[in-house]
């Protein structure tokens, strides 16, 4: 049994509930228990560091401190929250006046930035890994014609090294391939979805997420594929915002494995866009439609 520990952030506890209980779901279906962090707190995102970089240090340093006591490498699924998380625990080990400065904040609590931050993708390649993984389907998601969007943040973390390429990962691509999705090549899987600038200029996000779908679109697809809880909901969002765009649904990695295990996903009338027709395709190996 191997475990994690784990930091949903806010988003996974709120509106995209749905992709917690489905990771959850397919984590533990592979034997990876994950160990929640008790009294967690906001990350702070994108908004903490705009405002003030000692706060956004000490926010993720609180939840780093917390996790250091477990002895396990923290699971953060959310791209801000791992990129938060990920760029504190490393500026707090290579750096002694921000760790000192960070635990006279946090005190009695301490923290040495000692604890390895993963993201969703680079869990499923270390710990279960693709041999397993291809073995594991029961359900043949062989009409399911994918394109992976990463986000503009997973691979463009500050002073943080990638662990995949920056321009044009493959990580989603690898798994998606051996889940036995269909992974179409494009040119928009680090494009910028809009981010927070849903709630302030809803034109720029309408913009910026209906090319991501146009791109989607012209691609071929007939599922986009995200782990960042907001690049999800831009992109959903998006039809509502044009009505010229097409449906084409965007579901988190961890639910195309609910296909592929399960022959269907929990969370999907939590989608704006309709999955009916994709979960309708998915057949079970060797048998008759699911």
């Amino acid at each position: 049994m191997i475990s994690l520990s784990y930091y949903p952030g806010c988003s996974l506890t709120s509106s995209s509930a749905f992709y917690d209980r489905s990771l959850r779901k397919v984590l533990t279906f592979y034997g990876v228990r994950l160990r929640e962090l008790e009294d967690w707190s906001c990350c702070g995102a994108a908004a903490a560091p705009a405002m003030n970089e000692d706060l956004a240090d000490v926010l993720s340093a609180r939840n780093i401190a917390i996790a250091e006591r477990s002895g396990l490498h923290l699971l953060a699924p959310c791209s801000a929250c791992y990129a938060r998380t990920k760029a504190g625990a490393l500026k707090i080990a290579g750096h002694r006046r921000m760790r000192e400065l960070v635990n006279e904040t946090l005190a009695p609590m301490s923290v040495s930035g000692s604890v390895e931050v993963k993201n969703i993708i680079e869990a499923f390649l270390e710990y279960v890994g693709v041999e397993r993984i291809a073995a594991s389907a029961a359900y043949d998601i062989g009409s399911i014609r994918a394109v992976p969007y990463y986000g503009c943040l997973l691979t463009r973390i500050m002073d943080v090294p990638s662990s995949d390429d920056v321009e044009d990962p493959s990580g989603m691509d690898v798994l998606l391939n051996a889940l036995g999705a269909a992974v179409l090549p494009w040119q928009f899987k680090t494009e910028c979805c809009g981010a927070g600038s849903t709630v302030t200029d809803s034109d720029r996000t309408a913009q910026l997420s209906g090319r991501i779908m146009t791109m989607a679109q012209k691609a071929g697809a007939n599922v986009i594929v995200t782990t960042c809880p907001l690049c999800q909901l831009n992109l959903d969002l998006t039809v509502h915002l044009r009505r010229d765009l097409a449906d084409i649904p965007v579901f988190f990695l961890t639910e195309i494995f609910e296909l592929a295990l399960f022959g269907s996903a929990a969370g999907s009338k939590h989608h704006l866009i309709s999955t009916a027709d994709i979960e309708g395709s998915v057949e079970i190996l060797g048998g008759d439609s699911a």
